[in-house]
């Protein structure tokens, strides 16, 4: 993990600054009035919904590539039947 995450402190809040082209402000600004939200606390969700996926990715990563290091990941043995293969 991103040694700066360390040192944010999640309960203050900072203004940002972003420069988006038009047709992308207007788009979002629709979004969030159909979700009965200003743009500010709509953009806030989208980052924190990104950023949580995000992290989430790069967890399960780390528990793949430790398992293999480890040769623990557990694959369950299966046998497949020429119809299961080709199964459309």
């Amino acid at each position: 993990m991103c040694d700066t995450l360390n040192y944010v402190k999640p309960e203050k809040k900072r203004n940002l600054t972003l420069s988006l082209p038009v047709d992308l402000i207007r788009a979002a600004k629709i979004q969030a009035a159909q979700n009965d939200m200003s743009l500010n606390a709509w953009v806030r969700q989208a980052i924190d919904q990104s950023t949580r996926f995000n992290l989430g990715y790069l967890a399960a990563g780390e528990k793949i590539l430790e398992a293999a290091e480890k040769r623990t990941l557990k694959i369950p043995k299966r046998k497949w039947t020429r119809a299961e293969l080709y199964d459309r």
